[in-house]
């Protein structure tokens, strides 16, 4: 018997002046009793199944629970939630890569930028940095300062690490702010350049740089047009 068929209202149910089927209990199709096994012990005589939802396989409540579970971790809406790079930002060992101390950041980055204003962040062990000016700036809403972020104190890793929801393998939040990541925001912000950034603080590690070059490289082609 086709799926096609089984599908169909059967004639014989919707013509008859009694009902020759009843209603299957698993698909809630209206079908004749032809397409349900026998079964004293029933009322009406017949299974409550119809013979194509009986003859599918039978799942343990483990089984049907790791089926709906591989079906919400596969779900589109659960896959939009996923960072393409997130896989990168797994390898925890290579993202430690080279530690620093934020005072030696610091020192290096208030070389390079000396109007840098450093001071307790709104977190406890955070510290903030700021750019500031002479006076009011009117590209900084009439203030004489701009916010640049944050960075914890102590020994930073050199690429940021991140939390991670390991039942829907989604990536929650950063972890532990690296300090590169610092860095990119100085060179988004044309207050660093890569060549200075190579100078003061030498080349990244390899094992963990990947999404650190291509940062970079989205960075440096941000203004160029596809033709």
């Amino acid at each position: 018997m086709s799926d096609y068929a089984l599908n169909q209202i059967d004639p014989d149910i919707a013509a008859a002046d009694e009902v020759l089927g009843k209603e299957c209990n698993s698909c809630y199709r209206l079908l004749s009793y032809k397409h349900f096994r026998r079964d004293s012990s029933m009322k009406d005589g017949y299974k409550s199944q119809c013979t194509s939802c009986e003859a599918e396989p039978k799942l343990s409540m483990a089984e049907h629970t790791s089926r709906l579970k591989e079906r919400n971790f596969g779900s589109e809406a659960v896959k939009k939630q996923r960072h393409e790079d997130q896989e990168e930002f797994r390898k925890v060992d290579a993202r430690w890569g080279r530690v620093l101390h934020t005072s030696d950041l610091l020192l290096k980055l208030h070389r390079i930028v000396p109007n840098l204003f450093i001071k307790e962040g709104g977190i406890a062990g955070d510290l903030a940095m700021y750019l500031v000016a002479h006076g009011p700036r009117k590209d900084w809403d009439g203030k004489n300062y701009k916010y640049l972020g944050y960075v914890a104190y102590g020994e930073l890793p050199e690429y940021s690490l991140y939390q991670f929801d390991d039942k829907n393998d989604v990536m929650i939040r950063e972890d532990i702010r690296g300090w590169r990541t610092v860095l990119l925001r100085f060179i988004k912000a044309d207050l660093l350049t890569e060549e200075q950034c190579d100078k003061e603080f030498g080349k990244p590690s390899s094992r963990g740089s990947t999404v650190w070059y291509k940062q970079l490289y989205n960075h440096r082609n941000r203004n160029v047009v596809a033709a």
